[in-house]
This record gives C-alpha cells, structure tokens and sequence, in this order.
C-alpha cells in the first residue's frame, strides 16, 4: 500500500463531499428552473388572451418580455443540466493525477488534475485542475526535475518534484501511484487490455508525451500528424478539439470546429468523446455530405466512398472498371487541379459570350456594355459575382420597363370603348407583359447564370476544350463521366473537382462560420480535395491526421500528409509523427508487418498468436467461423467484428452466420455499430477497434499487393485476437506464412 494512502482517501472524501454539495445545489435549481418555467408559461397563455385584441407587436411588451425571460431560462436550465451531468461524472472519477511543482522563488503547490475542473463556489479554491489547462501539461511532458509550462502571463519555470497517478473507480480509491515517466507503464497495459465496447473512449488520463504536444500545440496554421494504426490520432483529433474550445471559449464554440470524417459509422462511433469531455460534439460532415449541401438537387444521387470502393473491390477486372479507375486516379492528381485552373480561365476568356437584350427598338443593354462591365467594371469580383452583379443591374433596368408597359396597357384598355373592369385590367396588363418579357428574363438567366452540372460536363465533352487544358484521359473515362452526369449521378471522384471548379468561379465563399478543420483519414483524400479545402477554409486553421499505410485507396488517396499540408499551405505547416501504437498486442502488430513492413514501437502487451484458418468453400469457412466464435464465447469479449472484403461478401456470410449466431450486418445505412458481433465490410471497418476481428478471404484475388494497405488496415482493427479464415486458393495465403 502506498504511503500517503490514508492522506489520499481523506483528501478524495473531502473533494467527493463539496462535490456532492455542488451537485445538490444544482440539482435544486433543477427544480426552481422548472417551477419558474411553468410560471412563466401560465403568464404566457394569459397573455394570449390580450393579444387577441391587439394589432401590432409593439402592443405587447409583456408579451415580448416573458419570451425573452423564458429563452433566458431554458438557456440557464440548459446549462445547468450539462453542469450536473459533469458533476455526476467527476464524482464517480474527479481527478487521476496529481504533480508538485515549485515555481522558482515561490513555494510548493499541488495540482490534482481530472477530466473536468473544479473550483469551490464561496472561496474561488481551485480543488481540480481542468486536464486542458496549463498547469496540467507538465504531468504529460515532464519527468521530477526541471520543468515549465506556457501560462497566459508567460512560461513558468521551477522544479517538479512529484507525479502521482491515481485509479479512481466509483468514487472509491483503487490505485495509488507514483511513476517517473507520463503515463506508468503497468498502468497502460491495464487499461488497453481492457475490452472495446461499440464507442470510443476519452484518453485524457493516459495521454502520452509526443500525443500531448499535438493537441496543444498552435505555432503554425496546419499541422498533420502521421502516425501508425492504433497510435491515437482520432483521440487527438478529439482532445484537441476538446482543447481548442477550452483555449479559445470566448471566440469558438463546438460549431466552429468541422470536423472531416470517413463515413456515418465513424461518426457515430466517436461521437460520445467529447461529451464525456464536457464539450458539445462538433459540426461532422463527409466530403459527399458536403458536396450534397452545396449542390442540393443538382444531382439525384451522390455516390459516397464506401460506395464508390464497393463497385472498385467487386468489378476490379472488368473493362469498364479499369476506365473508371483510370478516371478515378487522374481526377485525383496535381495534374487535374491544374486542369480545373486553366478550364476556369477559358470559361472567363472564350466560353462565356455576350449579347444584347432589346425587345423590339427597345434596348436593355448591347454587347460592348456587357463585355466593359465583366472585363473591366467589375473585374476586380469573383467571376460568378460578376455575373450575378450584371444580371441585377440588367434585371432593374427590365423591371423598370415592366412598370412602364404595364402602365401603357392599362391606358390603352381603359381608354378602349370596350368596358372592362378595372381588375381585369390589371391582370391582363400583367399576364400581356409576362409573356413580352417572358424570353427576355429567360435569356438574362441562361446569360448570367452558371449551370455547373452542365459546365462540368462540357469539360470532358468538348475535345479541344479538354486537350487546351491538358486533360489526359481515355474516351471511355471521358464517356463514363458524362454518362454519370446525364443520370444525375455524381461520382465520389468528381465531387472534389466539381467543388473546386465552383471555387474557382466564386460560386462558393469561404466559410467563415468556421475557424478550426480537422481532417481525420486525411491519406485518403485527393490532392484535389486539399485545394478544396485550401479555398474553402482559406481563413481557419487545420489539423490533418492520418496514416500513408492505411490508404486503403491508393488510387485516389494522396498518401503523404507532408504534401497534403503544403497543398493547403507550404508556408506554415508543422508535422508531427507519431511510432508506437497501443492498440493492437505486439503478436498482431508483428503479424501486420507481413503485409506491410513499418518502423512501428508496438507498445509490448502480450496476446495469442494470429492464426490462419482453411476452408475449401465459402460455407467452409463460415462453418469454421461459427465454431470458432463459439469456442471463445466463455472470455467475454464484449465486440467482435468479421470483416469481409466487400458489401457483397458481408451478405454471403451474415446469411449463413445469422442462422447459428446473434448477429448485426453492417451496411453504412445504419451507421451505429451495435455491441455483439457484427459482419462489416473492409472500408467501414477503418478507424473502428473491436476485441476480436475475424478476417475473411472468399476468393482467390482478395487483397492483391495493390490492397496491401487495405488489408493491413483490416488486421490492425483488432486489440486482443487476429484470426484469418480464407478459402484455400486465396493468393493472400502465399504471402503470410501461418507460423511465426
């Protein structure tokens, strides 16, 4: 027993009692904000009655008053009901560290640190550190001796001279510890040993050093992290989030932090992080997600990346697959980009073409005045402002006209010797000038309004337009693009592009909403998308985070974070990477090295050997996976997850497992994972952790050396047992030997 284990339980009583003391005071406000609301809504209906003979809103201050008052109430409720959340969680858990630091000239002082903060409410005593203040970076970066951290008034120095870690389980003190390095080793290995439910943990009391710097660190405006399966990059992405709203809470809230994710499972699978933080969850979106709020119904389909690596992974060999794939990586690639560039300039120079607008002797504008307006009046816009600009000014002048015939129309009528009532006038004047006007406003459309779909389309239509700009691609790529285009289908690969383009054209303004990116599994966009984002957030800061060996598209991905910051910006970039991983046992990580060889430190806990497991068909090896889960159903693994290669292939086995087993199928359109076992296909799998994976191989050319990173992806999901169960003839067998 250590020590100071009588002085800790006392001092964790006394923290627990003013803690509970909080937590009743705000529970009894509970109670107030609800008989106040109710008051406030009696007074509300009475009003009503008031109102109904009142004509104006500037009649009713009363009225206006109690709206305000109960907006300002559900607000505080609102408040205080994340507060007890926080207090009900710290009271089970309120700190799991504690470091002494003498600052030079002062005294010793001791810092506990927890997930949420704690100051007492009638002295200001501060009994909890938040783990994102200052203070608290020491327990991360330092050992006992000379330390310092970056305090708002600047960095301050002295000694530390104590780091204690704590287990804290239902309120009850477990473990006491102190230990020379961040996080004690012993304590690591029994916290990863610990079984995967179907949601992402916080990290906060075993942050590592190198994993600490890239959450807080804010030198420059993008920083990328690459690092292995399992090294903690989505936790940093989060806990810097986490971070950054603690850092900046007068100037960003959660919805001013977007944060780019690979598909709704993903999404759904993380999305308890940062509440447990005490924070909101950020503005989630996908790159298709994103493209469907900006083009809306433009396109009655937008294909997502699990769908566009489905159709890739089951008709890889066939003709007309290997042209989209040839599509698939030039519309990815610098060359592309620059493309789009030079498509954009000869839209502005040769494409765009104006004429004048009459009807009859009358003129609303003529060629000269449109060409002076766009070349030289309004050149300093943005292209599609420009247009947009004109088409007002043009736009007034009809209307103008509008009025005026209307009037002529009317004389005319009135002064017929026909009788005809005044109303029917007025509709007639109308209905007669809609239908002069009806080409006019039909030409000042098409004229000064772009229709990107079909702009798109004619850059791979046009055959000269294309080799101006130096477009490199097959005529059956080109012919399948505008085949998808005429079906109102938008691929996955050209969403980026298209995007880009509308940038370029100033049809789409940086958001200024947001102030902060992250971009997890940032290996697999294309460098197209980074100038995408480059423009779109040209005023935030950005956060990449991925891994070159997970590009689980190398035909699309980029691959290289290091690029993929200088696309956005090569003047402020900072990298960090990342060498151990603390998901996965070290027999896996070994077993993973076979498939692609890495420099990766496996942080050493000990587990069963991956095995390989024959069958000679495919209701073999289903056979071989019923008894296998049901031969380890006594260790109480809390997720275990058989992913296959493909969708398809999910269906083939969950029809067969789900006749012997309880068991959950995957698709992507229910994007929560259920606890148990699941079928999931390869690329939904990616960035998720379960106690057992089961990989399955089903034919012979699954995992060819050109999804090597696929692969490697799908074995690193795995924290305690590897198993590989393939058909005989899988050519995946030739490459790993089954004993180590």
């Amino acid at each position: 027993m250590h020590p100071e284990w009588e002085n800790e339980c006392k001092r964790l009583d006394a923290v627990k009692q003013v803690i509970e003391s909080e937590l009743m005071h705000r529970r009894n406000k509970t109670n107030k904000y609800k008989k106040q609301m109710r008051e406030i809504n009696k007074e509300m209906w009475d009003s009503v009655g008031v109102l109904s003979g009142i004509q104006t809103i500037d009649e009713t201050p009363t009225f206006i008053q109690e709206v305000s008052l109960l907006k300002r109430n559900l607000s505080d409720a609102s408040e205080n009901s994340r507060r007890i959340k926080m207090l009900e969680r710290q009271l089970n858990s309120p700190y799991f560290s504690r470091i002494d630091f003498r600052e030079d000239n002062y005294g010793t002082e001791s810092f506990y640190i927890g997930i949420y903060g704690f100051r007492k409410e009638d002295t200001g005593e501060i009994l909890i550190y938040d783990w994102r203040a200052p203070v608290s970076s020491m327990f991360y970066d330092y050992e006992p001796g000379r330390a310092l951290y970056d305090s708002p008034s600047g960095y301050i120095e002295g000694e530390l001279l104590l780091k204690r870690q704590y287990r804290i389980e239902k309120g009850k003190l477990i473990l006491v510890f102190d230990s020379s390095i961040a996080i004690e080793d012993d304590i690591l290995q029994d916290i990863f040993a610990r079984s995967a439910n179907n949601r992402m943990k916080t990290i906060v009391s075993t942050i590592q050093r190198e994993q600490n710097q890239a959450i807080r660190y804010e030198g420059k405006r993008v920083i990328a992290v690459q690092g292995p399966a399992g090294s903690g990059k989505t936790s940093i992405a989060l806990h810097r989030a986490a971070y950054l709203l603690y850092r900046h809470r007068d100037s960003i809230r959660s919805e001013n932090i977007c944060l780019y994710t690979p598909n709704g499972v993903f999404t759904e699978y993380i999305s308890s992080v940062l509440p447990e933080l005490g924070e909101e969850n950020l503005y989630n979106i996908t790159l298709t997600g994103l493209t469907e709020k900006i083009l809306g119904s433009t396109f009655k389909k937008y294909e997502s990346f699990s769908e566009m690596m489905e159709l890739q992974l089951l008709h890889k060999h066939t003709n007309k697959m290997e042209s989209r794939v040839q599509g698939i990586s030039f519309k990815a690639s610098k060359q592309f980009v620059s493309v789009l560039e030079k498509f954009a300039n000869v839209f502005e120079n040769d494409i765009i073409k104006f004429e004048g607008i009459r009807l009859g002797d009358h003129f609303f504008t003529d060629k000269k005045e449109l060409e002076e307006l766009f070349y030289r009046s309004y050149h300093h816009m943005p292209l599609a402002k420009r247009l947009s600009r004109m088409k007002h000014l043009i736009t007034t002048r009809v209307k103008e006209f509008e009025k005026r015939r209307k009037r002529e129309i009317i004389n005319e009528l009135s002064n017929s010797d026909e009788y005809i009532d005044a109303s029917e006038i007025k509709a007639i004047s109308r209905i007669k000038v809609m239908r002069e006007l009806e080409k006019i406003n039909r030409d000042i459309e098409n004229m000064f309004s772009i229709n990107i779909r079909m702009l798109y389309r004619m850059l791979f239509e046009d055959s000269e337009i294309w080799n101006t700009c130096g477009g490199v691609l097959s005529e059956d790529a080109r012919s399948n693009t505008i085949d998808a285009l005429d079906a109102g289908i938008l691929c996955y690969e050209d969403q980026a592009p298209i995007l880009y383009l509308m940038t370029l054209l100033g049809m789409i303004d940086p958001d200024t909403e947001i102030k902060h990116v992250i971009i997890d599994e940032a290996q697999d966009y294309s460098q197209v998308a980074f100038k995408l984002f480059s423009r779109l957030y040209s005023h935030c800061a950005i956060t990449l985070l991925g891994d070159m060996n997970q590009n689980i598209n190398p035909v699309s991905g980029i691959g290289n974070l290091r690029l993929a910051g200088e696309l956005i910006d090569p003047e402020s970039i900072e990298f960090f990477e990342l060498n151990k991983s603390y998901r996965s046992t070290l027999e896996i990580m070994e077993f993973a090295s076979r498939i692609i060889p890495t420099k990766t430190i496996s942080f050493g806990r000990n587990g069963k050997i991956p095995e390989v497991i024959t069958g000679i068909t495919i209701k073999d090896v289903c056979d071989l996976i019923v008894d296998y889960i049901r031969g380890i159903e006594n260790e109480k693994f809390q997720s275990i997850a058989v992913i296959c290669h493909t969708l398809n292939n999910c269906y083939q086995v969950y029809k067969h497992l789900g006749n012997n087993l309880s068991v959950n199928l995957i698709t992507g359109r229910d994007n929560e994972i259920p606890p148990g076992i699941v079928v999931i296909p390869s690329y939904l799998a990616k960035g998720l952790e379960f106690d057992v994976v089961i990989a399955t191989v089903l034919s012979d050319d699954e995992y060819m050396t050109d999804e090597d990173q696929l692969f490697y992806t799908v074995c690193t999901r795995a924290l305690h047992r590897l198993e590989i169960f393939a058909v005989e003839k899988a050519e995946i067998l030739r490459k790993i030997s089954v004993s180590f």
